[in-house]
């Protein structure tokens, strides 16, 4: 069982999520984006965001994150 997925609060971490908009339409970005940090720095956060940012689009192939 798991508690509510975390998500970015909208007005917060734009500066790391804009880079990853346009990711998918990038032929030179490449398919695996690696995210790092410090725990509790909003890593998973910022991967739920834009799964679902993706998802709402159409646009999500896969996700996986831990």
């Amino acid at each position: 069982l798991r508690d509510r997925p975390p998500k970015c609060h909208p007005d917060t971490r734009h500066g790391i999520r804009g880079p990853l908009i346009p990711w998918p339409d990038d032929p030179q970005a490449g398919s695996v984006r690696w995210i790092s940090g410090w725990m509790g720095t909003g890593k998973s956060a910022i991967v739920q965001t834009m799964a679902e940012y993706w998802a709402d689009q159409d646009r999500l192939a896969a996700t996986y994150f831990f």
